[in-house]
């Protein structure tokens, strides 16, 4: 049975200034179910050793990695990756670089999300506010979102090339909607329904 991960990210900064000092970037990415991660210590900065750490809170990490060895360089930029091949699935995954101990990267986190396929994901659900509904476009085809009334009238529509849209709950009355979704490429539809709910 095919999977296909859908990711968002997002950025949470820390507060230590130092890590200001070390990194030139840090990034983040998601393929086929494995994060990437791929960070350049600056020209003249330099580490006794970097530890890759993972949380499912933000709170409390474990170290996945541990690069033991002089990083970095007095002359030039150093870039470094890492995959995490067993990320943590349906859940946002956060992570974070120690320097020798000394110092530590930004905090980066990614959602990875395994939805079958001929599925979808909404999250959260209920809508009570502003959810996310996700569906399997690998080829980034355009994707026809059409919500139905009571009658069957075709009340709210979306297109997007990604690979999810946003359910806005302050465009439709409380209830249970139903929708369809349509890839134009391979003209495969997807049925679904949403409960919106007035928080």
């Amino acid at each position: 049975m095919l999977r296909v991960f859908i990711f968002s990210f997002f950025i949470l900064m820390c507060s230590n200034s130092e890590s200001q000092s070390i990194l030139a970037d840090f990034n983040i990415d998601l393929s086929s179910g494995q994060v990437l991660l791929a960070w350049t210590i600056k020209s003249g900065s330099t580490c006794n050793g970097m530890q890759i750490f993972r949380s499912q809170d933000s709170i409390e990490y474990e170290l996945i990695e541990d690069i033991q060895g002089v990083c970095g360089d007095l002359s030039s930029p150093v870039s470094y990756t890492f995959t995490d091949s067993e990320p943590e699935l349906n859940a946002t995954n956060y992570y974070k670089i120690s320097f020798g101990g000394t110092q530590e990267s930004n905090v980066l986190s990614i959602d990875v999300y395994n939805i079958l396929n001929n599925s979808y994901l909404l999250k959260p659900n209920p809508v009570t506010g502003i959810s996310d509904l996700y569906f399997n476009n690998d080829n980034q085809n355009e994707l026809v979102l059409k919500v139905y009334g009571d009658f069957g009238d075709v009340i709210y529509t979306d297109t997007t090339n990604n690979t999810k849209f946003i359910l806005d709950r302050s465009f439709f009355s409380s209830g249970m909607y139903y929708f369809s979704c349509e890839n134009l490429n391979t003209r495969n539809i997807i049925n679904g329904k949403a409960l919106f709910l007035n928080p």
